[in-house]
């Protein structure tokens, strides 16, 4: 999941996402954080990029817990944008090929 805010909205944001984390704690049955970084992006927003785990599955249910996360946390955020994308690791792409993932 990427999200992107203005630099002037960084306290509401990291007070939504605590009490976004306080009433929605993690849920590993569903998927499991390998962690969360922060940067900026070319035109000086803040760009908060998270990676996860889904468990087999729970793609549906990742899907649904990632949209109305991003919309908590863009409820009163002026200028919060977001993307949620599922993607695949190397061995799971290749075996939608019908192949097996050469090591790397």
């Amino acid at each position: 999941m990427r999200n992107w805010f203005p630099p002037d909205q960084a306290d509401k944001i990291a007070k939504r996402f605590m009490d976004w984390m306080k009433n929605n704690p993690p849920d590993n049955s569903i998927d499991k954080n390998l962690g969360i970084g922060v940067t900026s992006d070319e035109n000086g927003m803040i760009l908060a990029i998270s990676l996860s785990v889904i468990m087999k599955g729970k793609e549906k249910e990742a899907l649904e817990l990632a949209t109305k996360q991003n919309l908590f946390m863009a409820s009163g955020i002026k200028g919060f944008k977001y993307k949620s994308e599922i993607t695949l690791d190397f061995p799971e792409a290749y075996k939608i090929l019908g192949l097996a993932a050469p090591e790397v």
